[in-house]
């Protein structure tokens, strides 16, 4: 099996720990996979309820995850920091680590939120058996050679078959989405897509008329191939949340 299908197969190695070390890096793991993360998504990620802050605020003083916010919210930007960085990596050496990202970038703010919703609320559901952030997908060289611009995600479900994940939160040229769609059916009649079990992609749209756009740009007969609303597994709230962030 070659090293590509492993790293899709692979699962996390966990390093014995003491149980509540544990649980704080691997919040710091899953905020380097997912480059950062509001207050609230880590609360629904992680907690179930007292003591949050508390928790949150031992994490920001051992330096681990880090915040420009002066003040505790649900709206709180929280990011890993370099040391949590290197905790993970000592903590978890059997977990290829995704390279810290060193800032924010604004313009894609809103999408990377709307992404880790879309992770957490699958997790709930308990759809995912894996999930391959762009940060990881960063570190298979197959990949990058492979496309242009990477994938979302790589979303391994409990059936054991993998699809591609594809966020779109802004209407674009539709020929961009002819050229995205070509370009993954291609990909996906290659021998290391099939051996890997990647039966398709999934584009998960913000806007109702970009659902339709996009499924107008589907060739007759072309398999793997899936376009569904965003709003199908979520609240207003859910947006709101984002919207004081950037806000």
């Amino acid at each position: 099996m070659n090293q590509f299908v492993k790293s899709v197969q692979a699962e996390k190695k966990v390093a014995v720990l003491p149980e509540e070390r544990k649980k704080d890096l691997a919040i710091v793991l899953y905020l380097l996979e997912m480059k950062y993360m509001t207050m609230d998504q880590i609360i629904r990620k992680f907690f179930e309820g007292a003591k949050v802050e508390e928790r949150l605020q031992r994490l920001l003083d051992e330096g681990l995850i880090e915040t420009k916010d002066k003040e505790m919210s649900l709206s709180c930007l929280m990011r890993p920091s370099t040391k949590g960085y290197e905790e993970v990596k000592k903590a978890f050496p059997d977990v290829k680590v995704p390279i810290r990202e060193r800032s924010v970038f604004p313009p894609r703010l809103n999408h990377d939120l709307m992404l880790n919703d879309l992770r957490i609320r699958f997790e709930e559901l308990g759809f995912l058996l894996n999930w391959q952030s762009e940060t990881k997908l960063r570190e298979i060289p197959f990949f990058l050679r492979s496309f242009k611009d990477l994938p979302d995600a790589l979303c391994k479900k409990k059936n054991d078959k993998a699809y591609f994940l594809e966020l779109e939160v802004a209407k674009k040229n539709p020929k961009l989405y002819r050229d995205r769609i070509k370009e993954y059916l291609e990909h996906l009649k290659k021998k290391e897509f099939i051996e890997a079990n990647i039966e398709g992609v999934i584009f998960f749209c913000a806007k109702p008329e970009v659902v339709e756009i996009i499924r107008k740009e589907i060739p007759e007969g072309a398999k793997g191939i899936s376009v569904q609303p965003y709003s199908k597994y979520f609240k207003a709230e859910t947006q709101k949340t984002h919207e004081q962030v950037i806000h």
